[in-house]
């Protein structure tokens, strides 16, 4: 017999493997920089150049990038050196083939930077990755029973799930360009010593065939005076950024689920249209990992029984994603950290931090994370003009109370750093700032779905045992359903003998059954 069905797609997770790689390195100054008397910030990001799939393994190819900020002894100058330390590794993938789409995520769970001497610095970090590859299918499931013939007399029970398919499953860019120009009270670059530059807040909203993307750029420099001029120059900003990427069967009704990477950042100091060095050029490439679902209730067909013939549906197990829960919460930081060799009169010029997750343990009223905010400050003595460095880490625990995810559901959990600021007079500094947490949790079901069902003639000698008329007395656990299809009876006699309204029952309740 034939069964109407309804395509839903889903995404899976083909092949996963994850891997540390330990990266070490000790640099020489060049002859030409100062000795370093101490480190007042550094930076490393990891860039990755090739992954190649082969059989049941890929290859990894890139650098991490590295950059440190130090002030000398002699004369107090502020300079930066920078590098790269090469890797390549090769991950074991089980079942991999070389046509597969690799992709990657990846983050620098520990780095350190410390002088071995003046002339010479060691470098210390791990790389975690995370390597995949997903691919979307398709599962067909039964919603109704095609045409049947009316004297075969089947009765049909629906189910109704709440399923979370996918929609938009693609890798895509953003790219950024922006222009930051001076305020006339700057003098003109010279040359730049340091920057860094940070994408928050990016919010990302599914409209008809695209996604528009909109966030913020932080951006901070530090920079030598063109034409000889003496002493360090602070410059910083903050852009808005907006955009949109083509997005083929996006619509407004979807739920995005896009994470980004940093994968190209170029800075460069150009002309403006006077011909002077004011104006600071970024380009700036965001990897795009893109899951749109579509949240929607489908009716499928459950179970079925004849009245005349006997119904033998062939079922097989199938999994399915139904959309739990979204929430969110936001949790203050507060910390003292000691200042010590830290004048009263420093004031702050910029920080960087990042958000460090150690665990999440499922507790019966949500989500506990556990976890510490690292962050440098980097500051700077009114009175005379001197660089010092802050360090904080602030651990943190924090729960995030749902009552709908259980331990076999799973969650995207993301978590930002907002308003991060820190002040102080004396030996000790107060750090304060807010984190903000947000989790999508989705829940795997599964359903024994009818594949195929089958019409055979009655087994006549169970036929000749089945009573033509009964008194029955509703036990715990009865359904009308279960009982029709017992007897061979339709639903709508059952209720008509028994004068029911609904199809609600309770134990105890007596019933007439007549076939």
């Amino acid at each position: 017999m034939e069964l109407e069905k309804r395509k839903i797609y889903m995404d899976r997770m083909k092949f996963r493997a994850g891997t540390q790689i330990a990266l070490e390195d000790d640099r020489n100054l060049q002859d030409n920089k100062p000795d370093i008397a101490r480190i007042l910030g550094q930076k490393g990001y990891i860039r990755l150049e090739e992954l190649k799939p082969a059989a049941d393994h890929v290859t990894m190819r890139g650098k991490l990038h590295y950059k440190v900020l130090y002030q000398s002894e002699e004369v107090q100058e502020i300079c930066s050196v920078e590098g790269n330390i090469p890797f390549e590794e090769q991950v074991h993938m089980d079942g991999l083939g070389a046509e597969e789409l690799v992709q990657a995520r990846w983050e620098l769970d520990d780095m350190t930077i410390g002088m071995i001497n003046s002339r010479k610095l060691s470098i210390q970090s791990v790389a975690c990755f995370e390597l995949f590859v997903e691919e979307l299918y398709e599962e067909e499931v039964p919603v109704n029973l095609a045409e049947v013939p009316r004297e075969t007399g089947i009765e049909c029970r629906k189910k109704m799930l709440n399923m979370a398919g996918i929609a938009v499953l693609k890798k895509d860019i953003f790219r950024i360009r922006e222009e930051m120009e001076l305020p006339q009270s700057c003098p003109n670059i010279g040359s730049l010593i340091w920057e860094d530059i940070e994408v928050s807040g990016l919010e990302f909203k599914p409209v008809e065939e695209k996604v528009f993307i909109k966030g913020e750029i932080r951006a901070f420099f530090l920079y030598t005076p063109q034409g000889g001029e003496s002493g360090v120059q602070v410059f910083g900003t903050s852009i808005p950024i907006s955009g949109s990427v083509e997005c083929q069967g996006c619509m407004e009704d979807l739920i995005a689920d896009i994470r980004y990477q940093i994968s190209q950042q170029d800075i460069e100091v150009q002309e403006d249209f006077d011909g002077e060095r004011r104006v600071i050029s970024l380009e700036m490439v965001l990897d795009l990992y893109m899951k749109l679902y579509r949240e929607e209730k489908t009716e499928i067909l459950a179970d079925c029984y004849g009245l005349q013939k006997e119904v033998r549906p062939e079922r097989q197990e199938t999994e399915y994603r139904t959309m739990m829960t979204k929430c969110s919460g936001k949790y203050r930081l507060a910390e003292e950290v000691p200042a010590e060799g830290v004048p009263a009169s420093a004031k702050l010029l910029h920080y960087q931090a990042f958000v460090q997750k150690e665990s999440t343990k499922q507790m019966e009223e949500g989500i506990e994370v556990l976890g510490a905010v690292e962050a440098d400050f980097l500051l700077q003595d009114e009175a005379d003009g001197r660089f010092f460095r802050l360090h904080a880490g602030i651990p943190f625990k924090y729960l995030l109370e749902t009552s709908d995810v259980m331990a076999a559901d799973f969650a995207d959990l993301k978590i930002c750093l907002e308003n991060l600021t820190a002040s102080g007079t004396g030996d000790t500094w107060e750090v304060k700032g807010i984190l903000s947490f947000e989790m999508a949790a989705f829940h795997r079901g599964k359903e024994n779905m009818i594949r195929e069902i089958e019409l055979c003639e009655p087994d006549a000698e169970k036929y000749r045992k089945t009573p033509g008329m009964v008194g029955y007395v509703v036990k715990s656990g009865d359904s009308l359903w279960d009982i029709g299809k017992k007897y061979m009876v339709s639903l709508e006699s059952l209720k008509e003998m028994n004068h029911l309204t609904r199809d609600e029952i309770h134990a105890g309740d007596k019933m007439l059954i007549i076939r």
